[in-house]
């Protein structure tokens, strides 16, 4: 019996008469922090879309392991999600929380808490810097308890402090929450210090996987790896 969580077989996606996925596959596994790269238009977020229901109309297979009696659940920030700039962070919990059917601020609380923003709760969106919007939209995306969080180039126009506690919410959300991470990024160096697997997506396709901890945390190979398989010198065997 395999540990897959969620799985994916032979997508395609088109948009018009451009091939956006074609037969990508994916397997991610219980716990893992799945790194995917690829050029800009290479195909991520249309992945990410797919994989979360978000587009529905495309060809193969995506399928979500169940366990303890119920389908595991996904949870995203794709493409910027809107948050209400004039009100607070609670606030924009609040209405969250009420469109998930959440009663109580039990729940936000413990969300604002655990993406560090409980002392900012109050503070008016507008105000925040990047990394504390980053935050909040996490939180948004954890009110529901996901198994799963997908989040597609999160680091986008952090600076390094930002980029850090970024690393540091994912590696606990991971390994304290025990939630399983699909993430896309171009910085390469910080990719490969949470990462446990990574695929590389070129032409719509999943073209390479690695799971050895030694290439992951290697800057250089990471680098050299994404030269050689977008750029079309590679082929998985």
């Amino acid at each position: 019996m395999n540990n897959y969580i969620l799985t994916a077989e032979r997508i395609q996606k088109k948009y018009g008469k451009q091939a956006a996925l074609h037969n990508a596959n994916i397997r991610v596994k219980q716990g893992d922090i799945y790194g995917l790269i690829g050029k800009n238009s290479s195909g991520k977020t249309t992945l990410f879309r797919v994989l979360t229901g978000l587009i529905q109309e495309y060809s193969g297979t995506v399928s979500i392991k169940d366990t303890r009696n119920r389908k595991n659940n996904i949870s995203a920030v794709i493409n910027s999600p809107s948050l209400f700039l004039n009100m607070s962070a609670f606030e924009n919990m609040k209405a969250q929380a009420f469109l998930l059917g959440i009663r109580g601020n039990d729940k936000i609380q413990q969300v604002l808490k655990l993406v560090g923003l409980s002392e900012y709760d109050k503070k008016t969106v507008r105000n925040f810097s990047l990394g504390m919007t980053q935050r909040l939209k996490l939180g948004l995306a954890l009110l529901e308890s996901p198994d799963i969080l997908i989040l597609d180039e999160p680091a986008n126009g952090l600076d390094p402090d930002g980029i850090v506690e970024l690393r540091e919410l994912l590696i606990r959300l991971n390994r304290e929450n025990g939630i399983t991470i699909l993430v896309s990024s171009h910085i390469l160096s910080e990719l490969g210090q949470i990462i446990t697997c990574l695929g590389i997506l070129n032409n719509g396709e999943i073209v390479k996987e690695i799971s050895d901890r030694a290439i992951l945390q290697d800057g250089a190979n990471l680098e050299k790896l994404y030269m050689e398989y977008t750029k079309g010198g590679g082929r998985n065997g």
